[in-house]
């Protein structure tokens, strides 16, 4: 059995939901160090003293970042490169669902800012200092949505738009969706779940830009309606939609616990190499049960994939490293 004793592991997001739980399943689990990456110093330090009344383990230490933007991510980043923890696994779970067009101060929609852009800067940066394990796990959230099969939810029509509006050019078409300055009308859900589709395709990009042994892969926990997006989705889904979904979900096959959605990450922390660049979710048209390697053709698609690395690294500043192996 392995000695998780000595592994660190880093959850962003953790103060609240299934960034919350993760951190308290992996201190249950037996790792020895567990920062708790939130967005102000005061909710980080709130969320250790919960930890340590849940699990009785005092392993937590905190780290406050906005991944939203890329000045805070940096500085955050330059944080951990200071302590010298080496990372064991570095869990992306922060993330939110705006409720209308709004952007960061760096100009990127907020909705792809919060779940990609300063998860990006943060992982270059402990990949360029050399602060990932040999074997690091990098875990990104994911969601079923990005499938594209799900009602309510659709995901943009990100080649017709390049087609449209911009020649043709794919990554053209990337960044002005990622800027919310798309074409087309800003939808809550579906802008939620292209950017969701892009943490797949960044994934699977980045997988081959690591040294041999690390392995990079996207996520999704499952419909769990107890977490705290609900505090950015408009008032139907907040009051109506989301309520219902707690009460009914689990007796449809429709919704789980956050405790079970929690439990894909920390499993996933132990996933083999052979995992490397998928991506994993409930079956298809599933939002709960048996994670499973996701094989719908357009999350496969390698020049999708490397349209979307570019342009999160354009967003980032740059922040990059060079492909190392094939996928």
């Amino acid at each position: 059995m392995t000695d998780l004793s000595t592994k660190t592991v880093l959850v962003t997001g953790a103060n609240a939901g299934l960034g919350f739980d993760a951190a308290a399943q992996f201190a249950e689990r037996g790792y020895g160090n567990v920062i708790l990456a939130c967005r102000t110093q005061e909710k980080a330090d709130a969320t250790r003293e919960r930890l340590l009344e849940r699990t009785g383990r005092d392993i937590f230490s905190t780290l406050a970042v906005d991944v939203a933007e890329i000045s805070v991510a940096q500085a955050a980043a330059e944080e951990l490169i200071g302590r010298g923890t080496v990372i064991d696994a570095l869990v992306l779970n922060a993330g939110l669902a705006a409720t209308e067009l709004k952007t960061t101060s760096d100009g990127v929609e907020l909705t792809f800012a919060a779940s990609l852009i300063g998860h990006h800067v943060i992982t270059m940066r402990l990949l360029q200092a050399g602060l990932l394990a040999p074997e690091a796990r990098i875990i990104i959230a994911g969601s079923e949505g990005a499938r594209g099969d799900l009602p309510g939810m659709a995901l943009n029509d990100y080649e017709g738009i390049a087609k449209t509006s911009f020649d043709g050019d794919l990554r053209a078409a990337f960044e002005a969706l990622a800027r919310g300055s798309q074409p087309t009308k800003y939808k809550t859900m579906d802008v939620y779940v292209t950017a969701k589709l892009f943490a797949a395709w960044w994934a699977a990009a980045l997988a081959r830009r690591l040294p041999t042994g690390m392995v990079a892969l996207a996520v999704s926990p499952g419909s769990a309606p107890g977490t705290s997006f609900s505090r950015n989705v408009g008032f139907g889904m907040k009051y109506i939609m989301i309520p219902m979904m707690k009460v009914l979900g689990p007796l449809m096959g429709m919704a789980g616990s956050v405790s079970a959605g929690a439990k894909r990450y920390v499993d996933a922390a132990e996933f083999g190499p052979e995992t490397n660049g998928r991506f994993y979710a409930s079956p298809g048209k599933k939002l709960v049960g048996k994670l499973t390697v996701q094989e719908h053709p357009h999350f496969l698609v390698e020049e999708h994939q490397e349209a979307a690395w570019d342009t999160v690294v354009r967003l980032a500043g740059g922040a990059t490293v060079k492909a190392v192996r094939a996928a």
